[in-house]
């Protein structure tokens, strides 16, 4: 599903989004972090997600690094990793959007219809 939104944090500008279909109305960031120790999320995020609903799922490469989600704020993800070593991990980062209302994921069907 496509839709282009009016971007939240840049006047006359939009975002060209597409999605994965579920039950909420959400969004995800992903990609690869190397030798950093925080997730810097896009700057749309303030104005589109709501921050208590985030969720991050990582994925270390090379070895197990015993990464843990440190805090969340400053539209950045803040990891530690075991020791402090280096990061090096696949991340998936997902937050339900706080400028439409909640997705009704299941309708009956009109029968006449």
């Amino acid at each position: 599903m496509k839709m282009n939104i009016k971007h939240p944090t840049l006047e006359g500008y939009s975002l060209n989004l597409a999605g994965l279909a579920g039950p909420e109305n959400a969004v995800f960031y992903r990609g690869r972090l190397i030798s950093q120790n925080e997730i810097k999320l896009p700057n749309y995020w303030e104005g589109l997600v709501e921050e208590t609903s985030i969720s991050v799922h990582l994925t270390p490469v090379g070895a197990h690094q015993h990464i843990i989600v440190k805090r969340i704020g400053d539209n950045k993800v803040h990891l530690q990793s075991h020791g402090n070593m280096p990061v090096d991990c696949y991340y998936l980062v997902i937050g339900e959007r706080k400028d439409i209302g909640d997705l009704k994921a299941e309708e009956q069907i009109d029968k006449d219809s």
